[in-house]
């Protein structure tokens, strides 16, 4: 048997470090062009990180016309929402400057740096409003409905939704949120419940005990939230089509 840490030596010897721009291959970013480290962004790549909201993703995207990126990273949900959605407005907020210039990076890759939509800001996003910190509620006058919020920033994701103000009165504002400890999840469904939100955990697929992200918080699991509504179709089926943006193909379910 091979001692634990063997295969991935030998994969790091196999594939070539360093950055360079890849199409990612599977899922909803299919398409989209990232700078890619392979020696570290295998999952990405493929279209398996964070696999487990993929169909979230899917099911909230369509017909969105504001999408927010809170803890954009490197850009992979920004880009999705400017190249596979609809949206008319998408703000990405990434504090960490390294960070923030792979993301500019990977637009100007897409061709969609300069999308008239598109607000780039080196804010944290909180529950109050300075120099240096911004909340959702002091963007209400921005944000037209359906609006879809992705929130991934190890620790504030609470502090968040404190500041989000009407937002979490609209029926039409759609929630995938990273939670990275029981205490702030606990929190966070709080705060879904008592403004009339259904809320659904989403924990790590079954398969990630072989494929494992790597993670260094107590928690990483999702959590989605939606406001109950009276379904178009009676079974609830979700039906599966293409529409053509941007070139781009979107895996489209309604």
């Amino acid at each position: 048997m091979a001692k634990p840490g063997i295969v991935s030596k030998v994969t790091s010897l196999l594939v070539p470090s360093g950055r360079s721009a890849r199409s990612i291959k599977t899922g909803p970013f299919r398409g989209l062009k990232m700078q890619v480290d392979l020696s570290c962004q295998k999952q990405l790549y493929v279209g398996v990180w964070e696999r487990e909201v993929y169909k979230w993703l899917r099911r909230f995207s369509p017909n969105i016309s504001t999408a927010f990126d809170i803890g954009a990273g490197e850009g992979e949900y920004t880009l999705y929402f400017l190249a596979k959605t609809q949206a008319r407005k998408v703000f990405a907020f990434e504090p960490l400057e390294t960070m923030r210039h792979i993301l500019v990076a990977n637009l100007e890759l897409n061709d969609l740096a300069d999308e008239p939509g598109l607000v780039v800001s080196p804010k944290f996003v909180g529950s109050r409003d300075n120099d240096h910190e911004c909340s959702l509620r002091s963007l209400l006058g921005q944000i037209s409905p359906p609006c879809l919020i992705k929130i991934d920033v190890d620790g504030a994701e609470a502090d968040i939704l404190r500041g989000a103000g009407a937002l979490l009165d609209t029926d039409q504002t759609y929630w995938i949120i990273e939670t990275h400890s029981k205490e702030l999840e606990r929190q966070c469904i709080s705060i879904f419940v008592l403004h009339g939100f259904n809320t659904v955990i989403v924990p790590n697929a079954w398969w990630r005990m072989i494929l494992p992200e790597s993670r260094c918080t107590e928690q990483n699991r999702w959590l989605v939230a939606m406001k109950p509504r009276t379904r178009s179709r009676s079974n609830g089926d979700e039906l599966e089509g293409t529409v053509k943006k941007k070139g781009f193909l979107l895996d489209v379910y309604v």
